[in-house]
């Protein structure tokens, strides 16, 4: 059984393995980006890439974990500057729903998909919508099925979007951080960055830990802390926090 964990841990731990799953030199463009979503400066953000809009969006569902609400509005506004849709949303979600110690991982999906079958406009196209979903509860028969990863990346069968194949390998073993990422880092579509970076930090921010890391990571750990403690502080109200 999980125990509950207090939201600066959460952070921590997300923030953590953002650092171990981006490359290098990613730490200042991070806390960039997160001062950018934390300050509610949306319409300043640059985004450059997939990785730049994952990480914004994992920003916004954890900083606004609280009222889910907010999430998706963020998430839609990013539609008309970055290439954001259901896909993203369903990311925030996911990070929401574990900062408020909610996500279950046997009934992530159906959750999911209950709360955005009654909503028809999150998506641009009603289609892709339904095609997202679609390929969530795709992920979940595999997870239940025990499918290999191959198995579930078979061409024109299988998982094709980043954020199904992000949350099969998350539900395939929620218990272990290091075994989602590194299952993910084995990912055989050419999204794998994207998908380690994504079911990564569900699997920090529903555990609320890393495990232990190796010793040439432990510079990466205390930024990883530090992050976390500078986005707790501004998101209680430390009136002396940087961001």
């Amino acid at each position: 059984m999980l125990i509950q964990k207090s939201l600066k841990i959460r952070f921590r731990a997300i923030w953590t393995s953002i650092l171990l799953t981006t490359p290098p030199n990613y730490a200042d463009r991070l806390e960039s980006l997160t001062k950018l979503v934390v300050n509610d400066s949306l319409n300043n953000l640059e985004i450059a890439n997939e990785i730049d809009l994952t990480m914004v969006v994992i920003v916004i569902g954890a900083y606004w974990h609280q009222d889910l609400q907010k999430v998706r509005s963020r998430i839609l506004a990013l539609q008309s500057q970055s290439s954001a849709d259901i896909q993203e949303l369903v990311l925030a979600y996911a990070i929401a729903l574990a900062c408020r110690d909610d996500l279950h991982p046997l009934s992530l999906i159906s959750q999911i998909c209950h709360d955005f079958n009654t909503r028809k406009l999150l998506s641009r196209d009603p289609a892709d919508q339904d095609n997202c979903l679609s390929q969530l509860q795709l992920a979940q028969k595999f997870v239940e099925q025990g499918a290999s990863t191959i198995t579930s990346h078979i061409l024109n069968s299988g998982l094709s979007q980043a954020i199904a194949s992000s949350l099969y390998y998350f539900l395939s073993t929620p218990h272990c951080w290091q075994i989602v990422t590194e299952r993910a880092r084995k990912h055989p579509l050419t999204n794998h960055l994207q998908v380690t970076l994504q079911s990564g930090a569900i699997a920090s921010a529903y555990l609320g830990k890393i495990g232990n890391l190796e010793p040439q990571n432990q510079e990466l750990l205390t930024k990883g802390i530090i992050f976390g403690d500078q986005l707790w502080a501004k998101w209680s109200g430390v009136f002396d926090c940087d961001w």
